[in-house]
């Protein structure tokens, strides 16, 4: 089964939120449909596989929105899905080893992963 784990997604290309990402990949000038069709959060259909998605709440790189976005248009199109926001923890803890609550996030991911099987 196919399935997607993500954190600290950048979701959407079409806020301005988190801007220096939307520049790098769009250029400076992207038009609305260019920016539309780049964005995960307006990609999702009902067809989507399942998502698991977790951010820390102060990160202050890639801005939390983008997993709420993501998590409305998941929920939306009636797409499987979990949502962790943690409270605390920078940007890039990946494994987040001795990351406090954060830490947990991959013992949720395993859990969800089998699930999907």
């Amino acid at each position: 089964m196919d399935f997607a784990v993500l954190g600290y997604a950048i979701t959407s290309m079409e806020t301005e939120t988190y801007r220096p990402a939307r520049v790098i990949l769009l250029g400076e000038d992207a038009d609305p449909e260019l920016r539309r069709s780049t964005s995960l959060d307006a990609l999702v259909t009902p067809q989507s596989p399942p998502f698991f998605v977790w951010h820390t709440a102060e990160d202050p790189y890639v801005p939390v929105e983008h997993t709420y976005r993501l998590a409305a248009a998941l929920a939306a199109g009636q797409v499987p899905h979990a949502v962790h926001v943690f409270a605390h923890g920078p940007h890039s803890l990946g494994l987040a080893r001795n990351a406090g609550e954060a830490a947990i996030w991959t013992t949720l991911a395993k859990a969800w992963i089998h699930e999907q099987a």
